[in-house]
């Protein structure tokens, strides 16, 4: 058995793929990774398709490059002729409809974790999912926006690794939520993107004493460039930049923080998926910053993992009194409730994987 997983994104971009290379490394079960390089960053894989493209880019230049990406895959698959393939996102399924359909019914994985052209494209992803062996969302939220009377398989966005030693591991100290020097440390780590929110929050606890302002990590838009010119226009002192970091870092640099930051914009898009730093924060056991009436913002609400917001109005004070009141016991029961829960959800996921891997 040979496996292609194409990817629409640069793999550092991409960490849910190593969900589904942590089982077929475990079952011995070979496969290549295809990868769309839009960042230059020349990613060891089996093939990679080098082709720059910003963020920023409009609407029809993406269109295009994902297109001429697709003529890429269709070639390098039929060469390598793979018995199975793991298709990620829905352009690449959109565009490869049709090779699909004709050469790979019922013998591929449909991977969904952003809305994206489907929404513009209901129809042909309607009958996409129809002809796929199985379909895999990273949210619940999603259900709402994708077709119905589809069977879909919920796979989290985390290292299973990880959130099996939060499960063993002893509950946290009250005093573990503050960095050495005691201040409230508010982190936002990954993707740095959505400038507004992100802006909002800093200027929100901007020069505070009792805070320090974090962003580690690639910006996206120029975001963190904006961010970083707004930090030294309005003098702001306690704010830190660091832009590429390591993904071995992150276990360390999360779990240094107090607050890790997930303040969205009110969009669809944000507001059904659960990103990577909504599981950073269950599994290293930090509480959260998100948007309210949302679903990251929901699970925040119902089991009291942070705060969720509307606005950054008096988010100093919200902060500092959510600390104050913190009740340790009640947030750790609730915190591996939710982690339990996943991994149930992570067992199930892992037999669909098992099976479409190993038979044929």
């Amino acid at each position: 058995m040979r496996i292609g997983l194409l990817i629409p994104a640069n793999l550092y971009f991409a960490p849910y793929v190593k969900i589904y290379t942590t089982i077929l490394d475990e079952l011995q079960v070979n496969y290549d990774l295809i990868y769309f390089d839009k960042k230059g960053l020349n990613e060891p894989a089996a093939y990679r398709f080098s082709l720059p493209m910003d963020s920023s880019a409009s609407q029809w230049k993406r269109l295009v490059n994902y297109i001429r990406y697709s003529c890429f895959l269709r070639k390098t698959i039929k060469r390598e002729a793979y018995d199975k393939l793991i298709v990620f996102g829905p352009q690449i399924g959109i565009f490869l409809y049709g090779f699909l359909k004709k050469h790979y019914r019922k013998k591929f994985i449909l991977d969904y974790r952003d809305l994206s052209i489907e929404q513009k494209f209901k129809k042909r992803y309607e009958s996409l999912l129809k002809i796929s062996s199985y379909n895999v969302i990273s949210s619940p939220g999603f259900e709402k926006c994708l077709p119905k009377n589809i069977e879909y398989i919920l796979s989290h966005n985390f290292d299973i690794k990880l959130l099996k030693e939060a499960l063993s591991e002893k509950p946290q100290n009250t005093t573990e939520l503050f960095g050495v020097d005691r201040r409230i440390s508010v982190l936002t780590i990954g993707g740095i993107r959505d400038y507004e929110q992100n802006a909002a929050v800093m200027t929100a606890l901007a020069n505070n004493p009792s805070f320090k302002i974090d962003f580690v990590g690639r910006g996206e838009e120029n975001a963190d460039v904006r961010l970083r010119e707004l930090a030294e226009k309005e003098r702001i002192t306690n704010v830190h930049f660091q832009g590429y970091y390591e993904k071995s870092e992150e276990p360390r640099l999360v779990r240094e923080c107090t607050f890790l930051n997930i303040f969205y914009p009110r969009k669809l898009s944000h507001d059904t998926a659960l990103s990577n730093r909504f599981y950073n924060s269950l599994i290293f056991g930090k509480p959260m910053i998100t948007t309210a009436n949302t679903v990251q913002g929901d699970y925040v609400t119902n089991y009291g993992l942070g705060v969720a917001i509307n606005n950054t109005a008096n988010l100093g004070p919200l902060l500092e009194n959510y600390i104050k009141e913190f009740d340790m016991k009640k947030y750790e029961t609730n915190r591996k409730y939710l982690l339990n829960s996943f991994l149930r959800d992570y067992d199930i996921f892992k037999n669909v994987v098992t099976i479409f891997a190993t038979q044929s």
